[in-house]
């Protein structure tokens, strides 16, 4: 349920864009980078009165009363993913498995995958009338969709592999006056064909329990998938005076998942610990649920236009300041049917991985400097707070506190315009102890601390954490 802090910052928002819209007549952290817009991705994200090009369907409905003629765009985005975790040496023992070596486990592990190419972002624009714009658009968040780690590694018990997908088709209407005022909103059909998430989990039936390996170890994954989702996004902007704007925009309703799907258990790497048969790996009558969301946002930004005699813009510095709401995400109820038939036929139960996600805040700052009418070079930043709290820090979206810097280059022509930019993601390096971790280690057969010879769940996440990211992207549009 929506908190009170939620609430009001909400209603700021949507406040916000109203007034915006009345004044002139009398929108990453959690799942999501800041991305998705090759023009803003060069100016450090900080493009919520700027945007000029058909993404802003995604970042300022608003501002597509600014576009004439029609439009159609052509956004790419690579990201390549630097993550590695290094366990920290338990204090628990850790009993001999055949195949396992503690030293495997304690060496750095790192995603083996760390290049995702599919962030495409497709739109059209049309200007139907003097202050009227239609516009629509397929595209997927900012962020990494694909990750792969060593079922042996050190991160076996938090995640060994990620392969999510998801979609957002958009319709999105403006009005607004030239050069004075606009206003928008665009409607999202949000589309999760595919999440599979595989971890490795102890399918022990009691006893004592094991750091790194245990030899009942198998490797489980959750496949879900949800086609019926929906979300909006309202945006406003406000032509304060020839050389300043002020804008707001925000998704203001969040995205929420209600997956469904099944459970499947398979061996872990040949040679080590025990080996399954084919009967006691199957799940009869596997079934899966997941409620998952993605948060609300408000982003507010100015921006200030230098302007030469002529009245040509030479210049411009943008500033944001974004809000989003992470604290919906509590965390992962895997609630489950069916019976493993591992050793004797017993209900799956529900998994729980908390997340405990919190609500951040970032700033962006960018501008262009425009070297002729059809020339620009582009450059900004923007800090950002982590949505995961420190002890439960995890592999699957590792949002930290983060420093983004980047720069772009821009053309406009008579028909096309394009954009290439480029941003590194620094992301603060965290350690973890045993003592403080809250990711635990899932024994879902035998749950701790009943089972577990009185001692309660070992943390999975006691480690080290090594993140950074890079972001390449390539936008062309042509006009009609």
């Amino acid at each position: 349920m929506p908190t009170p802090r939620r609430i009001a910052l909400l209603t700021v928002c949507i406040l916000s864009i109203a007034a915006l819209g009345a004044a002139s007549e009398v929108q990453a952290a959690g799942f999501e980078f800041a991305g998705n817009s090759a023009m803003g991705l060069g100016r450090g994200m900080a493009l919520t009165a700027s945007v000029d090009d058909s993404t802003a369907i995604a970042h300022n409905p608003g501002l597509l009363s600014q576009l004439d003629g029609t439009q159609l765009q052509w956004s790419h985005q690579i990201a390549y993913a630097h993550e590695t975790f290094t366990r920290a040496p338990s204090q628990v023992p850790q009993k001999s498995i055949a195949g396992a070596t503690t030293a495997e486990a304690l060496a750095p592990s790192s995603n083996k995958a760390p290049l995702f190419p599919l962030g495409v972002f497709l739109a059209a624009s049309r200007r139907v009338s003097a202050n009227w714009t239609v516009a629509v658009a397929g595209y997927g968040p900012s962020g990494i969709g694909f990750k792969e780690f060593d079922s042996q590694g050190g991160q076996r018990y938090m995640l060994t592999k990620l392969d999510l997908l998801i979609a957002y088709a958009s319709l999105a209407v403006a009005y607004g006056k030239k050069d004075k005022f606009g206003v928008g909103a665009t409607m999202q059909w949000a589309m999760m064909p595919k999440t599979d998430m595989s971890l490795v989990v102890d399918a022990a039936t009691g006893g004592a329990q094991n750091p790194y390996y245990a030899g009942s170890d198998v490797v489980a994954t959750i496949r879900l998938a949800d086609m019926t989702a929906f979300s909006a996004i309202m945006g406003a902007w406000w032509q304060v005076s020839p050389n300043l704007r002020v804008a707001a925009s925000g998704r203001v309703i969040p995205v929420y998942f209600d997956a469904e799907g099944d459970l499947a258990l398979s061996n872990d790497r040949d040679g080590v610990g025990a080996k399954f048969t084919p009967t006691q790996l199957s799940v009869s009558g596997s079934k899966a649920h997941l409620k998952m969301a993605i948060a609300p946002t408000c982003a507010i930004g100015a921006r200030w236009v230098n302007l030469n005699a002529s009245g040509t813009e030479t210049w411009d510095v943008e500033a944001n300041i974004v809000w989003e709401g992470w604290s919906i995400i509590d965390a992962y109820e895997v609630k489950t049917e069916g019976k493993i038939n591992m050793f004797a036929k017993k209900e799956f139960p529900t998994v729980t991985i908390a997340k405990k996600w919190r609500d951040t805040v970032a700033l962006r700052v960018g501008g262009t400097y425009w070297a002729s009418d059809a020339m620009g070079v582009s450059a900004g930043g923007y800090i950002e707070q982590g949505a995961t709290p420190h002890n439960y820090s995890h592999l699957d979206f590792p949002s930290f506190n983060r420093l983004g810097l980047g720069g772009g280059i821009r053309y406009k022509g008579q028909s096309i315009n394009g954009n290439l930019s480029y941003v590194h993601v620094f992301q603060e390096t965290r350690e973890v102890s045993e003592a403080y971790g809250k990711v635990t280690q899932q024994r879902p057969m035998s749950p701790c601390p009943e089972d577990c010879d009185g001692f309660d769940n070992i943390p999975a996440n006691a480690g080290k954490f090594e993140t950074g990211y890079d972001m390449l992207s390539l936008s062309v549009a042509y006009k009609f």
